[in-house]
């Protein structure tokens, strides 16, 4: 690989797994996988870094892995976030066009946003994104690039999405520590959008659940525009944890069982179907009804379906989500899930798998890589190209070393 090879790098730290993904970017913007890398987390709790030397130490791994395949250093990420502190709001702006011959220019775009956004913030919260969901000339709605158009007043309705300023803060440092800058940070359901949604959902109405294993996290698209964002304290991890104290399973135990034979749905299953699975002050392996594992398993699920649905019509979205709902992220492959959603919910729901990029594997073609593969998509549309360097050696070698100077520093 050369030395300027144009390369994106997506960075998603979760509260269960890191993950890395370095892409090569054609002339025409087409993306083609070169290198992955996974770690299992560290240091974080529900998306939020509670311990940054293990959280880039995690991130490391990842990278390490990463640039091994690729043969390239990685310098810049474009980086996933979430938490239960993002909070967002739609708000609204309006300016009057002065300029010549009353014609939209950009700069009136640029003034008109930051009209929107001009409302006062609580100390130590941040603006992550603003999002631009229509424009108005002179009452005129419908526009989504008024430039050029002429009018007397522009008005532009907006999403605002808003995190806390020293939780993302220590989510960059974790990443510094690592010896990596971040040139982008992207809401962690952005990025999964970018991923599995199509445009025709996006035009119609959409809703994207990407359940991680901390938190849940909800966007809503209509007329190709974000009208809804959201954050659920819950994910995956609680289903764990919900069969470890039900069964009295090590919480390692629990999470074998939920990916190797869990489910909501009762349908095939034998009355005296058992799991064979260790259990605290038990010896050897002890059978445990599979029904009994199965209806743990569906009382969370149903918990956190009606926590998304009264938070889609809370924010008024649900009316319009003609395309439906989509999930994705590692909590979706629960089996049955899509099927309890659609009953819950009462519109379509199908699982989302990442698409758009060449050279996914059938290992990457999963939805617990959404986010990641969004990552690397977005990083392209809003910054262009990167450029890597050839790989370093024994990145964990010097992590001790780093980590000390950073804290001095």
């Amino acid at each position: 690989m050369s030395k300027k090879e144009r390369i994106v790098c997506g960075l998603d730290i979760g509260t269960t797994k890191t993950c890395m993904l370095l892409a090569r970017v054609s002339k025409n913007q087409n993306l083609e996988v070169v290198g992955t890398g996974y770690a299992l987390s560290s240091g974080l709790n529900k998306g939020n870094v509670v311990d940054i030397e293990a959280a880039a130490a995690c991130v490391l791994k990842a990278a390490d892995e990463a640039e091994l395949k690729s043969g390239v250093s990685i310098d810049w990420v474009t980086l996933g976030h979430s938490g239960d502190h993002v909070q967002s709001f739609n708000c609204h702006g309006a300016i009057s066009i002065v300029g010549k011959l009353n014609q939209v220019t950009p700069q009136d775009m640029l003034q008109v946003i930051r009209a929107a956004k001009a409302i006062p913030m609580p100390p130590g919260r941040d603006i992550l994104h603003i999002l631009p969901q229509e424009f108005f000339l002179d009452n005129r709605g419908g526009i989504q690039n008024p430039v050029g158009l002429t009018g007397s007043r522009l008005d532009v309705n907006v999403h605002v999405v808003t995190c806390d300023e020293f939780l993302k803060q220590n989510l960059v440092n974790a990443v510094n520590c690592a010896q990596m800058r971040v040139r982008r940070i992207v809401l962690q359901q952005l990025a999964s959008a970018e991923a599995v949604l199509t445009p025709d959902e996006k035009e119609l109405g959409v809703a994207l659940i990407d359940i991680g294993g901390g938190t849940t996290d909800i966007v809503a698209f209509l007329r190709k525009s974000v009208h809804h964002t959201s954050v659920l304290p819950i994910g995956g991890d609680h289903f764990t944890r919900d069969i470890a104290m039900g069964t009295r399973m090590p919480i390692e135990e629990a999470e074998r069982i939920k990916k190797e034979t869990g489910t909501v749905s009762d349908d095939g299953i034998a009355e005296d179907a058992l799991i064979q699975a260790q259990v605290i002050g038990k010896r050897g392996m002890y059978g445990i009804p599979r029904r009994f594992v199965c209806n743990i398993l569906r009382e969370r699920a149903l918990d956190v379906l009606e926590l998304i649905k009264a938070d889609l019509e809370d924010s008024g979205i649900a009316p319009h989500l003609t395309a439906g709902v989509v999930i994705t992220g590692g909590g979706s492959m629960l089996d049955g899930l899509v099927g309890l959603a659609e009953e819950t919910l009462g519109i379509p729901v199908r699982q989302g798998l990442p698409q758009g990029i060449q050279g996914i594997t059938e290992d990457l073609s999963h939805p617990v890589y959404s986010a990641v593969i969004g990552l690397v998509m977005y990083g392209v549309l809003k910054d262009g190209d990167q450029t890597m360097q050839p790989a370093r050696a024994g990145a964990m070698a010097w992590f001790q070393n780093r980590f000390l100077s950073w804290v001095s520093s």
